[in-house]
Parts: C-alpha cells; structure tokens; sequence
C-alpha cells in the first residue's frame, strides 16, 4: 500500500510541474489549444517509444473494446486545455488544488453509484470532510492570488 501511495504522490507532483511546463508553453505559442496538441504530440512520441522496446510487458491493440473507454483521451485533451487557462488567472496551486478537488469529487460519485464499471462504495463522513477541507483549500489559495494581483 506504501508503494501505491508514493506512486499517487509522484503522479500528482508530475502532474503539477507539468501544468506549470505546459503554462510556460502556452505562453510561448500564445495558444492554449496548440499548446495542448503540442503536449499530446510529445507524448505520444514518448509512450509510442516506450510501448516499442516493450516497456510495461507485452501489449495488444485493445480491439474490441467499448468506444466510450477511448473516450480518456478525449477527457485528458480537455483536462490539460482547461488547466492552462485557469492556471493563467488562479496560479499553479489553486489551479493545482481545484483540480484536485474535482478528481476526488468525480472519484466519489464513480464509487457510489457504481458508475463506469466500477464496485459501489459508499460516500462516507471522512469522504465528505476531506472534500470539504480541500474546497476550502481551493478558496484560499484563489483569494491569495487575486490579493498578490491586486496588490503587486
């Protein structure tokens, strides 16, 4: 369990340093949208590469499989275009955080309704405390950034 845990928290720093990669970015192209379609070109060079040398075991082309699951990279297109134009306003944190807050939210409704597949699990007091505690969260950090705007 220590091992996923540490793997959540690397996926969620890379996450993050590549919000503030793909700000940089957008700035540099004036394009959020182009910005995004140059990102998804970097990666698909790299997991292409990856998949060749056979990185992550043997692979298959997943024929057969229901449309709506290819819809993820429909989901992550919109998930990094949307990112650099909140970031622009919010800052990386409160953008960072927002984020967050939606992934545990969305993350909540799968389980409890059992959506996409997935075994119900209740929503539960602590579910609902930490979602609390992390809009809040999201609230200040979004007020510190337009109180450092405002107040250069």
């Amino acid at each position: 369990m220590l091992a996923a845990l540490i793997g959540t928290l690397g996926a969620g720093l890379g996450l993050t340093v590549g919000l503030a990669f793909n700000v940089r970015l957008a700035a540099h192209a004036r394009h959020a949208v182009l910005a995004t379609l140059v990102n998804f070109a970097v990666g698909l060079l790299l997991t292409g590469a990856l998949t060749a040398l056979g990185v992550g075991g043997q692979s298959t082309l997943p024929l057969g499989v229901p449309l709506w699951a290819l819809l993820g990279g429909a989901v992550g297109a919109a998930y990094v275009s949307a990112t650099l134009f909140t970031a622009r306003s919010l800052g990386i944190a409160a953008s960072t955080a927002g984020v967050t807050l939606g992934q545990i939210l969305a993350a909540r409704l799968i389980d409890a309704f059992g959506l996409l597949g997935q075994p119900t699990r209740p929503i539960t007091v602590p579910d609902a405390l930490g979602a609390t505690l992390l809009l809040a969260a999201v609230v200040l950090l979004a007020r510190e950034r337009a109180s450092s705007k405002a107040n250069p």
